[in-house]
């Protein structure tokens, strides 16, 4: 399986990401040794940082390629939650796939061994990332919501109000 791991830092260079995506798509005349899976590791529950128009697109036409995008965190411990914040909705629009609480290496493995079957064709992977086979992964209707992240959010679950 052909797997890129990139962990995304404040100023990252989407024409770098969009290089190495066009440069190992399949083509019909490379149909193996193509790119076949993308992980992302975004801060927290899956954000980057400001919803860059260039970069969603990057990552849908690579889904259109049959690229697989997963999203995970950097976090040592929480999950991602794609459809929680503007910039995980338009992740997920772009057919980015969320890891929930997977470690990177949980990741590689799973989606070696989906690959590996030869029986199972890209959406059929893509929805099984979220499947637990072996316990690596958390259902996504068990995982607790994110926290409340804004000052005014805090106050308001405390029942204050501040103008």
């Amino acid at each position: 399986t052909r797997l890129l791991t990139l962990r995304l830092v404040p100023g990252f260079d989407d024409s770098m990401i969009a290089e190495m995506i066009e440069r190992h798509s399949a083509t019909p005349d490379k149909k193996n040794g193509s790119l076949q899976c993308i992980v992302l590791q975004l801060y927290g529950t899956g954000n980057i940082p400001n919803i860059k128009e260039s970069f969603i697109q990057i990552l849908a036409d690579a889904a259109e390629k049959g690229i697989l995008v997963v999203a995970s965190t950097q976090c040592y411990t929480g999950s991602v939650m794609l459809g929680h914040y503007a910039v995980g909705k338009a992740l997920e629009s772009a057919g980015v796939v969320s890891a929930n609480d997977m470690t990177l290496e949980a990741i590689a493995c799973k989606v070696g061994y989906l690959y590996g079957r030869g029986d199972l064709t890209h959406a059929q992977v893509a929805r099984l990332m979220s499947v637990s086979l072996r316990g690596e992964v958390t259902p996504s209707d068990a995982l607790s919501p994110p926290p409340l992240s804004s000052a005014y959010q805090r106050a308001i679950r405390k029942g204050k109000t501040y103008y």
